[in-house]
């Protein structure tokens, strides 16, 4: 039960406000809005800071952290696969809704965000903090203070995200995201991420291994190379086995697939 509305106009002022009891930050209210909160709570509006910007800085594109799904996709600074990513939520009214700072924060299970960014080794700057924290110990401790923006180093690499899902507007059951230094002529600084949507997304170290330094090979071996090396759960859309099998073949897609 929402009590009140505060509606901070600087950060110092809303991390005050989200000390007191029962406080929560209010981005694009998402996840706030789709439950059913029986404790009172008081929500601190982040739509006054300013932290909707997108912009290249000293060769990183830094998203701010009220930045919406839709912003993101509209914008030409951003990488063109985050740009794809975001454009995987298919209902426009969801992708002027959600925002990369409540994405970051809460990481739901089947977000197209969250296994690119840690392909990309996203950087995100809190508030107080004065140094960037990488968004694997984000991911692993949750984040400590407000979210003041992500950013992307080097946006300029080849990268590509593949999700599957029964239908678009359904949860997706798998995740694959890819970016390299260089696919061409010859592989070099790759990272794979791949989620099951149920639990935390895993790189693939040995298939990043087998291909760096080499030439691109077809698909076929893309996915001979991938082996078994990822294990996703089971669940209601499909098991194990044939997630695993779908993994290699979004892997494969990803790589043949990955632009600027």
């Amino acid at each position: 039960m929402v009590t009140e509305i505060l509606r901070p106009m600087t950060v110092q002022e809303a991390l005050k406000a989200r000390a007191l009891p029962g406080a929560v930050f209010l981005g694009g209210g998402t996840w706030l809005n789709a439950r059913k909160h029986a404790e009172p709570l008081t929500l601190v509006s982040l739509e006054k800071l300013g932290l909707d910007s997108i912009h290249r800085h000293g060769g990183r594109c830094v998203i701010g952290a009220m930045a919406t799904f839709q912003q993101i996709i509209d914008n030409p600074d951003v990488p063109a696969a985050l740009r794809n990513a975001a454009g995987l939520t298919a209902s426009r009214t969801l992708r002027n809704m959600m925002t990369m700072g409540g994405e970051v924060a809460l990481h739901p299970a089947d977000s197209a965000l969250i296994p690119l960014l840690m392909a990309m080794e996203a950087e995100v700057t809190l508030a107080g903090k004065k140094r960037p924290v990488a968004l694997k110990d984000i991911l692993s401790g949750g984040a400590e203070s407000l979210i003041l923006s992500v950013a992307i180093p080097e946006p300029g690499r080849p990268a590509a995200v593949r999700a599957l899902s029964r239908t678009s507007h359904s949860p997706r059951s798998l995740v694959v995201a890819a970016i390299a230094s260089a696919l061409h002529p010859a592989v070099k600084g790759l990272r794979i991420v791949a989620s099951d949507c149920g639990g935390t997304p895993v790189r693939l170290l040995k298939l990043e291994a087998a291909l760096e330094g080499k030439t691109l090979p077809p698909p076929a071996e893309i996915e001979r190379l991938a082996g078994n090396e990822f294990s996703p759960a089971s669940d209601i859309h499909g098991s194990s086995l044939y997630k695993a099998y779908m993994t290699r073949v979004l892997v494969a897609d990803a790589l043949q697939g990955a632009g600027p």
